[in-house]
């Protein structure tokens, strides 16, 4: 008798841990926060950075230095993520013929030329013919003139602003 209560013991247990797995939900998958481009990343901290320096007219959403420097601080953390991708693609040609190929689709062939120069990335004639092409001042100065009339109204700059209080300093504080 002990050795049929045992053995039904073990089937409810069989059975009822087969349920168990059966009905287990996935994990819910965090949410991560919004992913913004490297291009409008690298536009947005040129942006700042223009203001910040004095270079450009200050801007509704960015009305002082004060501002692009707070703005600067609290986009700095997406674009070291953005930097460090980017040299990780230095070591391969293909990667870099790439970059090369598509920095006008997103308005970062001045970043990327910069980037390859400062870690003398080689480049072929070609590549470097392309390069300067792109990075002309008109298209410069296209691609400032979309970001400068865009970036007040973009979700980079929402997000930025929600943030910007993480990055302050607190003159009050000991």
């Amino acid at each position: 008798m002990s050795k049929i209560l045992v053995l039904v013991l073990f089937i409810l247990v069989g059975c009822s841990t087969a349920k168990k797995e059966e009905v287990k939900t996935p994990p819910a998958r965090p949410v991560a926060p919004k992913e913004f481009s490297r291009g409008e990343l690298i536009l947005g901290t040129q942006l700042l950075t223009k203001i910040f320096d004095e270079e450009m007219a200050p801007l509704s959403c960015v009305p002082d230095h004060d501002e692009a420097s707070l703005l600067l601080r609290t986009i700095r953390p997406r674009m070291e993520v953005v930097q460090d991708d980017m040299e990780a693609l230095l070591d391969d040609p293909k990667e870099v013929d790439q970059l090369v190929k598509t920095c006008d689709q997103n308005c970062t062939c001045g970043y990327v030329d910069e980037l390859l120069r400062e870690h003398q990335v080689s480049l072929s004639k070609n590549q470097r013919k392309i390069l300067n092409t792109k990075k002309t001042d008109k298209e410069l100065n296209r691609c400032m003139s979309f970001v400068q009339s865009t970036f007040c109204d973009s979700d980079l700059y929402k997000t930025l602003d929600q943030e910007k209080a993480d990055f302050s300093f607190d003159e009050e504080a000991p």
